[in-house]
Order: C-alpha cells, then sequence, then structure tokens
C-alpha cells in the first residue's frame, strides 16, 4: 500500500463511492477500484477545466457527465445515463498544483462530493501537490 492509497481510504471514508488522485497529466497516483477513469479521460478533464471549455461534457469509462458549474481550478458534472441509479454520480474534480482530485457519490448525499473533493484538494495543495 502506498501513501496515495491512505488517501483513497480516507475518501471512501468520508463517503466518496468513486475518487482518485492523478497527475494533470491523467497518470493515476491513487484511485479506489470503482473508479473507472483513463488517462484520456482525465487529462481531458484538466483540459476542460484549464480552458473553461465544456461543450461536450465530460467522459469516465465511456459514460457522459454533464457539466452543471465549473470555475477556473474545478467542475462539478452529473451523470444521467448510467446503468444503474446507484452510478448516477454526482462528480467533482479539482485542480491542486500538480494533481487533480475526482470523485463522486450518487443519492441523497450526491451534494457532498464538492465539500469532500475540495477537502482532499486543499490539504495536497499545502504539501504542493
Amino acid at each position: 500500500m502506498s501513501a496515495w492509497d491512505a488517501y483513497i481510504t480516507s475518501m471512501k471514508g468520508m463517503g466518496l463511492q468513486i475518487c482518485g488522485i492523478f497527475g494533470q497529466d491523467g497518470n493515476v497516483w491513487a484511485k479506489a477500484p470503482e473508479m473507472q477513469a483513463s488517462q484520456q479521460d482525465v487529462a481531458s478533464i484538466v483540459a476542460c477545466i484549464k480552458t473553461g471549455s465544456f461543450s461536450d461534457g465530460i467522459y469516465l469509462n465511456g459514460i457522459k457527465y454533464t457539466v452543471i458549474t465549473f470555475g477556473t481550478d474545478f467542475a462539478t458534472a452529473k451523470c444521467r445515463n448510467a446503468p444503474t441509479d446507484n452510478e448516477k454520480y454526482l462528480l467533482h474534480a479539482a485542480l491542486g498544483k500538480t494533481c487533480i482530485v475526482i470523485g463522486g457519490i450518487s443519492g441523497a448525499a450526491e451534494r457532498s462530493a464538492t465539500k469532500f473533493v475540495e477537502e482532499i484538494r486543499d490539504h495536497l495543495a499545502k504539501s504542493d501537490y
């Protein structure tokens, strides 16, 4: 188990159902088994956040998420076309200095995803990640 895996354990403990920490190039630093994201998916999310352009939404594992809000260092998106209701995540992605933290929750607590992802991102940013 790497030091990065402890962050995933913490994120899962917060209630995030899917979560991961990636380099801004899309490479995996650590991720939960439920997080199905390719390097290309993550790199595309980073590019969209940096340019502020989400004309076609964002994708994870071939599933489209509609961006509902974004800023200079984050995006929040909702999946409406997942195979099951349990996979209709509210997804939040936040850029750190060198990484991107992505997490999602489906169901009644989904709005907590934003807070949890931002907390981890802020913690990592203090360590120059």
